[in-house]
């Protein structure tokens, strides 16, 4: 039972949200507190607390239904014409009948609290059903509160709040855009988990210099043999490690169940090595061994795979690059990536940095305007799975780019990001970029991004681009500046 004390705290933080969408455009809207069926439909989540005060202000203990499993109590919705209503609202007026004492999960609509994909992590989003961020979900007012909310839903008492109302954190949807992980939020309604296999233990901060250790002790091309290329997941992904023969081996738990996103690190993988690591998939895997893969397997160990009675299919390709070429984008070969840097420098004056703690926000604010805008274009079609966890990779390079040992540019002018690049090398020859996201309404800044970085990176002889996530568009831009090679992997299964 929560103390007075707390209990008022929580009060302070209900009622101490930021609005949002104005008034008026809610007393328009025929789209909140009313749901075409009673099931599966997005109805509020009350906390206990929050149900005694919707009663002292006029609601009935009709209003609501609970379940013993969890403290969280739903509406039970009243039928009306071809839907639903929420029994707090009245149609006539179109306003809430105890709006000033409405629960968390109303006062902070049209943004919502969903569970990842993976059910393991929470994040932020916005319901892109709203006719406000229909309207005005890229507008800087609109991404500026997004970074407030995400701000203010990070404190103590949010996290004691969702203990007394786990549901107020839902499924996702797909018209939902996230816009932030809430990690306080996930930590709170986490049970603590044991290791899955005894073999197994659970990866943390103080195991990186191991897993740095493990990358550098072998010659590699691809992203996903670096910091940045593997943990830059750990918001969506959840990792696993053991030592085996000598061998670093990380295991990843996404969804419930396990594989490998790469293969045993700092020795010669031989058939033998081989059996134990896998022999920890099957276990940690049991009821779903369709699940158990391992990922990442270079050209040099295709054959010790295939000959243990592994199937290989093909990973994602990355582009790599002369990166000299691409500094100077000189000849016919270049003329459209010269052209498009040419028109972007007579739009506007531009400033290259390095980017700063400060930065965040605004290339958060950035990506998200970004995203928005490529879900909602028919021409430059991007996965909506793709464009939310991206999210969560760019965040956390951003974050711990220092850990990850990052170079990170903005692109500024009149004073607002309009473009940034991170990268680390892969190898002493070899700098892979990470992230580039530009201002879509510039021309020509991705193009002065990715030719600026390359002029910078003048130590390394290579650049890896990366791969195109089977997006044609994508790829086509990545085809249409010459790569000297594409850097293959391979998947291994039974």
């Amino acid at each position: 039972m929560e103390s007075q004390m707390n209990k008022e705290d929580i009060a302070s933080f209900i009622h101490g949200v930021p609005q949002l969408v104005p008034e008026t455009w809610c007393l328009k809207c025929k789209v909140c507190c009313r749901f075409p069926d009673t099931e599966g439909v997005q109805t509020p989540a009350w906390s206990p607390l929050e149900a005694v005060w919707a009663k002292k202000s006029g609601g009935r203990e009709s209003w609501f239904k609970g379940s013993p499993d969890v403290p969280s109590l739903r509406p039970v919705l009243k039928p009306c014409g071809h839907g639903y209503l929420c029994p707090a609202f009245n149609p006539e007026t179109s306003e809430c009948r105890i709006y000033a004492v409405r629960p968390l999960d109303c006062r902070i609509y049209p943004f919502v609290l969903v569970k990842d994909p993976a059910g393991t992590r929470v994040v932020l989003a916005m319901d892109m059903k709203c006719p406000y961020l229909q309207e005005r979900g890229s507008d800087p007012e609109t991404l500026a509160y997004s970074a407030e909310l995400s701000r203010y839903l990070q404190r103590p008492e949010a996290s004691a709040y969702v203990k007394m109302n786990p549901e107020i954190v839902g499924p996702m949807w797909p018209e939902f855009v996230v816009v932030a992980p809430m990690p306080e939020m996930a930590a709170a309604l986490k049970k603590e988990a044991g290791a899955v296999y005894p073999a197994l233990r659970l990866f943390s901060p103080a195991d990186i210099p191991l897993l740095e250790e493990a990358l550098l002790a072998g010659k590699h091309s691809h992203s996903s043999y670096t910091l940045a290329g593997l943990l830059g997941w750990s918001d969506l992904i959840r990792y696993w490690w053991s030592s085996q023969a000598g061998a670093f081996c990380l295991f990843a738990e996404q969804a419930g169940g396990f594989s490998m996103p790469l293969p045993p690190l700092g020795r010669k993988t031989d058939r033998r090595l081989i059996e134990r690591v896998w022999g920890i998939l099957t276990e940690a895997n049991q009821g779903a061994p369709s699940v158990s893969r391992v990922e990442g397997i270079e050209e040099a160990e295709v054959k010790v795979w295939t000959e243990a009675g592994f199937h290989l299919a093909e990973g994602e390709q990355e582009y790599l690059y002369d990166r000299f070429a691409l500094a100077g984008l000189k000849g016919d070969s270049y003329r459209s990536q010269r052209g498009a840097v040419n028109r972007g420098l007579k739009v506007g004056a531009y400033r290259w940095r390095p980017f700063k703690e400060g930065d965040l926000l605004p290339c958060l604010q950035l990506y998200t305007s970004w995203g928005i805008s490529r879900q909602q274009e028919t021409g430059d079609f991007m996965p909506r799975a793709l464009i939310r966890d991206g999210l969560f990779f760019h965040r956390r390079l951003m974050m711990d780019w220092k850990i990850f040992v990052l170079t990170g540019r903005v692109l500024e002018s009149d004073g607002k990001v309009r473009g940034y690049t991170f990268g680390a090398p892969v190898s002493k020859e070899m700098f892979c970029v990470f992230l580039e996201i530009a201002d879509q309404a510039f021309p020509g800044i991705p193009q002065i991004l990715f030719q600026e970085f390359c002029k910078e990176m003048s130590s390394y002889r290579l650049i890896n681009a990366m791969g195109d996530c089977g997006l044609p568009g994508l790829r086509k831009t990545k085809e249409q500046y010459h790569p000297l090679k594409l850097i293959r992997t391979a998947t291994a299964t039974k």
